[in-house]
């Protein structure tokens, strides 16, 4: 298919915002799929191609829900309004009268009360925390993945302190069923207003319900994720370890088998916080950058740690776009569909944020979307005259939970790519004169 006039335009736009401020737009690869032009996948940057591969960060939400919902669905659970201490590994919950209230969808809509980032000093006693204390600090005498950092609230990016096995560790040499257990140990929930009340994001949300899949399937959740969505879906780049642990028993249970070549295709993280340094609240790796290939991290970070690419994530949005068929295969149920994609209250869906009015970039009502702290961000928007499909990835990290410039990194995204998508479409669909 011919690449049609409008959609040069688009690179073009987002060529000139690289050339224009490279530091803040380093590089991206994105794309567009509708059913009039099919799928447009570009890319800019010395480095970057269509096949580049991202990490991205909080997107991975929607795929752990569709994977809590099909394996509920196979276990004849589906019900989103289950209390979460009924199902199998959560029954710590049942006994605080709090935590006991706290629903399958308060989890996935993020109103379950759960925190997040906050300094050490502001948090509850634990066993690896005196808030009036120093801050916590615990190493592995075998493994170096890095410092701990002065905040709690998102185990993978801080590197939190976990008690487990007698001793605390640091979160990224644990597997998921230890750091899970030790967030319904120790993570407080708020009492006013009750579960289900008020939206408060919490990544940790994600660990837990990535807890129950394990909990349901017996399965890592990224080994059942790869088996129900990435394979189905052929994408064939999309993974949650980037390379071995080196411990034989883990990686039998969950390497990906993702090779040298994939792993070359992983692009570079670019600071944009307003230091050049990594925000406060997320631990370097070892070496004191962040390490792009988590390497030997055996907590599979759930809540935002997978990696894929623009044409990888349009199929995803393609299954939902298409009532859960993919290729003349049902992947996805009518019913699991109808969770992901209509509004379930709270301005979300049982994975996305929900648009129920058009969207100040040019979405129209309907529009689905998700993005992810490293500056990543995919949408599906219903118009039924032409439905579009989009994704943008890019690498740079700003700051987050303190001195926030999120909205600076996001500007090409929403201010500049989407609307002028929108913006092209609306033109390209407008008859001309003859």
């Amino acid at each position: 298919m011919d690449c049609p006039s409008w959609w040069a335009k688009v690179i073009d736009q987002i060529n000139a915002n690289h050339l224009a401020d490279p530091a803040m737009l380093p590089g991206a690869v994105f794309g567009v799929e509708t059913r009039q032009d099919g799928r447009l996948v570009a890319s800019v940057g010395e480095g970057w191609a269509n096949n580049t591969v991202c990490e991205i960060g909080s997107m991975t939400k929607p795929f752990i829900s569709a994977a809590v919902l099909l394996a509920l669905e196979e276990s004849d659970l589906l019900d989103i309004e289950v209390l979460v201490c009924r199902l199998p590994g959560m029954e710590l919950y049942a006994a605080d009268p709090v935590k006991s209230q706290i629903r399958l969808r308060h989890l996935l809509q993020h109103t379950s009360g759960l925190p997040h980032f906050q300094r050490y000093s502001d948090w509850p006693k634990t066993p690896c925390n005196d808030p009036c204390g120093k801050p916590p600090s615990c190493v592995s005498a075998s493994h170096d993945l890095g410092p701990v950092s002065e905040w709690i609230g998102a185990p993978a990016l801080t590197n939190e302190c976990i008690h487990a096995d007698g001793r605390c560790q640091p979160a990224r040499l644990l597997e998921l069923d230890k750091v899970s257990r030790y967030i319904m140990q120790t993570y407080p929930v708020s009492s006013s207003p009750q579960p289900g009340t008020q939206y408060s994001y919490s990544t940790v949300n994600y660990v837990l319900v990535a807890r129950i899949i394990e909990q349901l399937t017996k399965k890592p959740v990224n080994i059942y994720i790869k088996e129900k969505l990435f394979e189905p879906l052929a994408m064939k780049d999309s993974f949650f370890i980037a390379q071995k642990t080196g411990d034989p028993e883990m990686d039998a249970r969950i390497d990906e088998g993702v090779g040298d070549e994939q792993r070359g295709r992983i692009a570079d993280l670019a600071l944009i916080t307003k230091d050049g340094r990594l925000p406060p609240e997320m631990a370097a790796g070892h070496g004191g950058g962040w390490d792009k290939f988590r390497t030997g991290w055996r907590f599979v970070n759930p809540d935002g740690g997978m990696f894929s690419t623009a044409d990888d994530l349009l199929n995803f949005l393609r299954v939902l776009r298409d009532g859960g068929m993919f290729e003349s295969r049902r992947i996805l149920s009518p019913e699991i569909v109808r969770l992901l994609v209509e509004d379930q209250g709270h301005a979300h869906t049982m994975g996305f944020g929900f648009r129920g009015q058009p969207t100040p970039y040019g979405q129209g009502p309907g529009t689905i979307e998700h993005m992810g702290y490293k500056m990543t961000y995919f949408w599906y928007d219903p118009a039924p005259d032409n439905p579009s499909l989009g994704v943008f990835l890019s690498q740079r990290l700003p700051n987050i939970a303190q001195n926030t410039n999120l909205a600076d990194g996001l500007h090409v995204i929403l201010r500049v790519f989407v609307p002028l998508i929108k913006s092209e479409l609306s033109s390209a669909e407008v008859p001309q004169p003859v």
